[in-house]
Protein backbone atom coordinates (compact mmCIF):
# COMPACT_ATOMS: atom_id res chain seq x y z
CA UNK A 1 0.00 0.00 0.00
CA UNK A 2 1.79 3.29 -1.21
CA UNK A 3 1.90 6.92 1.28
CA UNK A 4 -0.86 7.63 -1.51
CA UNK A 5 -3.17 5.23 -1.33
CA UNK A 6 -2.99 5.45 3.03
CA UNK A 7 -3.47 9.04 2.52
CA UNK A 8 -6.61 8.69 -0.25
CA UNK A 9 -8.43 5.76 2.11
CA UNK A 10 -8.00 7.14 5.19
CA UNK A 11 -9.69 10.65 4.29
CA UNK A 12 -12.52 8.38 2.59
CA UNK A 13 -13.50 6.38 5.39
CA UNK A 14 -13.27 9.18 7.59
CA UNK A 15 -15.78 10.83 5.11
CA UNK A 16 -18.22 7.42 4.88
CA UNK A 17 -18.65 7.65 8.95
CA UNK A 18 -15.03 6.59 10.60
CA UNK A 19 -13.48 8.88 13.53
CA UNK A 20 -10.29 10.49 12.28
CA UNK A 21 -8.11 8.26 14.61
CA UNK A 22 -9.91 5.18 13.64
CA UNK A 23 -9.23 6.03 9.91
CA UNK A 24 -5.40 6.28 10.46
CA UNK A 25 -5.11 3.30 12.33
CA UNK A 26 -7.35 1.38 10.14
CA UNK A 27 -5.21 2.05 6.98
CA UNK A 28 -1.78 1.44 9.42
CA UNK A 29 -3.30 -1.60 10.40
CA UNK A 30 -4.12 -2.36 6.74
CA UNK A 31 -1.00 -1.17 5.06
CA UNK A 32 1.02 -4.08 7.90
CA UNK A 33 -1.29 -6.82 7.18
CA UNK A 34 -2.99 -6.60 10.83
CA UNK A 35 -6.85 -7.18 11.43
CA UNK A 36 -7.59 -6.17 14.67
CA UNK A 37 -11.32 -4.39 14.92
CA UNK A 38 -11.39 -4.38 17.97
CA UNK A 39 -8.66 -1.73 18.80
CA UNK A 40 -10.16 0.05 15.91
CA UNK A 41 -13.08 0.22 17.20
CA UNK A 42 -11.59 1.32 20.58
CA UNK A 43 -10.49 4.45 18.88
CA UNK A 44 -13.61 5.67 18.52
CA UNK A 45 -13.76 7.69 21.56
CA UNK A 46 -10.52 9.92 20.75
CA UNK A 47 -12.75 11.78 17.94
CA UNK A 48 -12.70 15.42 18.79
CA UNK A 49 -9.98 15.37 20.03
CA UNK A 50 -10.15 12.59 23.02
CA UNK A 51 -14.25 12.46 23.82
CA UNK A 52 -15.27 15.65 22.00
CA UNK A 53 -12.46 17.65 24.28
CA UNK A 54 -10.19 19.40 21.81
CA UNK A 55 -7.66 17.69 23.19
CA UNK A 56 -4.87 15.79 20.76
CA UNK A 57 -6.21 15.10 17.25
CA UNK A 58 -7.65 11.82 16.64
CA UNK A 59 -5.35 11.11 13.78
CA UNK A 60 -2.85 12.10 15.95
CA UNK A 61 -3.58 9.59 18.29
CA UNK A 62 -4.38 6.63 15.28
CA UNK A 63 -1.05 7.19 14.69
CA UNK A 64 0.62 6.61 17.99
CA UNK A 65 -1.94 3.98 18.80
CA UNK A 66 -0.70 1.88 15.41
CA UNK A 67 2.71 2.38 16.23
CA UNK A 68 2.30 0.68 19.66
CA UNK A 69 0.29 -2.08 18.63
CA UNK A 70 3.59 -2.74 16.19
CA UNK A 71 6.20 -2.19 18.76
CA UNK A 72 4.45 -1.99 22.09
CA UNK A 73 5.05 -4.80 25.18
CA UNK A 74 2.46 -7.44 26.00
CA UNK A 75 3.12 -8.11 29.55
CA UNK A 76 4.97 -5.88 32.45
CA UNK A 77 7.75 -8.43 32.00
CA UNK A 78 8.66 -7.50 28.18
CA UNK A 79 10.82 -4.41 27.39
CA UNK A 80 9.58 -2.13 25.44
CA UNK A 81 10.89 -2.05 21.46
CA UNK A 82 13.22 1.20 21.48
CA UNK A 83 11.96 1.80 18.20
CA UNK A 84 8.33 2.88 19.37
CA UNK A 85 9.84 5.62 20.85
CA UNK A 86 11.84 6.67 17.81
CA UNK A 87 8.74 6.18 15.55
CA UNK A 88 6.28 7.95 17.94
CA UNK A 89 8.35 10.88 18.25
CA UNK A 90 8.86 11.04 14.81
CA UNK A 91 5.19 10.73 13.94
CA UNK A 92 4.94 13.16 16.38
CA UNK A 93 7.12 15.96 14.90
CA UNK A 94 5.85 15.65 11.22
CA UNK A 95 2.32 15.77 12.60
CA UNK A 96 3.34 18.52 14.43
CA UNK A 97 5.21 20.18 11.88
CA UNK A 98 3.04 19.21 8.60
CA UNK A 99 -0.44 19.63 9.51
CA UNK A 100 0.53 21.63 12.91
CA UNK A 101 2.10 24.06 11.11
CA UNK A 102 -1.26 26.28 10.34
CA UNK A 103 -2.01 26.21 14.17
CA UNK A 104 1.12 27.33 15.34
CA UNK A 105 2.76 23.16 15.41
CA UNK A 106 -0.52 22.05 17.40
CA UNK A 107 -1.41 18.70 17.33
CA UNK A 108 -4.84 19.32 19.43
CA UNK A 109 -7.87 19.38 17.18
CA UNK A 110 -9.47 22.22 18.67
CA UNK A 111 -6.88 23.74 17.14
CA UNK A 112 -6.87 22.24 13.35
CA UNK A 113 -10.66 22.09 13.22
CA UNK A 114 -10.95 25.42 14.54
CA UNK A 115 -13.95 24.29 16.39
CA UNK A 116 -15.12 24.14 20.06
CA UNK A 117 -16.59 20.47 19.81
CA UNK A 118 -18.86 21.28 22.97
CA UNK A 119 -20.87 24.09 21.16
CA UNK A 120 -23.98 22.73 19.07
CA UNK A 121 -23.46 25.78 16.51
CA UNK A 122 -19.57 25.34 15.84
CA UNK A 123 -20.52 21.55 15.56
CA UNK A 124 -23.21 21.61 12.97
CA UNK A 125 -21.11 24.70 10.78
CA UNK A 126 -18.06 22.26 10.58
CA UNK A 127 -20.01 19.47 9.57
CA UNK A 128 -21.95 21.34 7.52
CA UNK A 129 -19.58 23.54 5.82
CA UNK A 130 -16.18 22.71 4.79
CA UNK A 131 -14.58 21.65 7.96
CA UNK A 132 -15.44 18.18 7.68
CA UNK A 133 -13.47 17.81 4.44
CA UNK A 134 -10.46 19.49 5.79
CA UNK A 135 -10.55 17.28 8.83
CA UNK A 136 -10.50 14.70 5.85
CA UNK A 137 -7.33 15.86 4.29
CA UNK A 138 -5.70 15.80 8.09
CA UNK A 139 -6.36 12.26 8.50
CA UNK A 140 -5.30 11.37 5.16
CA UNK A 141 -2.16 13.27 5.61
CA UNK A 142 -1.30 11.73 8.52
CA UNK A 143 -2.08 8.45 7.08
CA UNK A 144 0.61 9.00 4.77
CA UNK A 145 3.28 9.98 7.94
CA UNK A 146 2.14 6.81 9.83
CA UNK A 147 2.73 4.90 6.15
CA UNK A 148 6.53 6.38 5.82
CA UNK A 149 7.24 6.09 9.46
CA UNK A 150 6.21 2.36 9.70
CA UNK A 151 7.96 1.55 6.68
CA UNK A 152 11.38 3.52 8.28
CA UNK A 153 11.22 1.03 10.77
CA UNK A 154 8.75 -1.80 10.82
CA UNK A 155 11.57 -4.69 9.47
CA UNK A 156 10.43 -7.58 6.75
CA UNK A 157 11.19 -10.20 9.97
CA UNK A 158 8.43 -8.11 12.16
CA UNK A 159 5.92 -8.95 9.76
CA UNK A 160 6.90 -12.14 9.38
CA UNK A 161 7.04 -12.62 13.35
CA UNK A 162 3.51 -11.51 13.21
CA UNK A 163 3.78 -8.44 15.04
Amino acid sequence: MTFEQMEQEAGDLMLKGFHCGQAVLCVGLKKLGIEDKNLVKSQASMGGGIASTGGPCGAFTGGVVCIGRVFGRITPEDPDDRRMWKASYEFYKRFQQEIGKEAGGSVHCGDLARVDWKNREQVAAHYGGPGRARCAGFTGKAAAILGEVLEKYVTEEDIKKGI
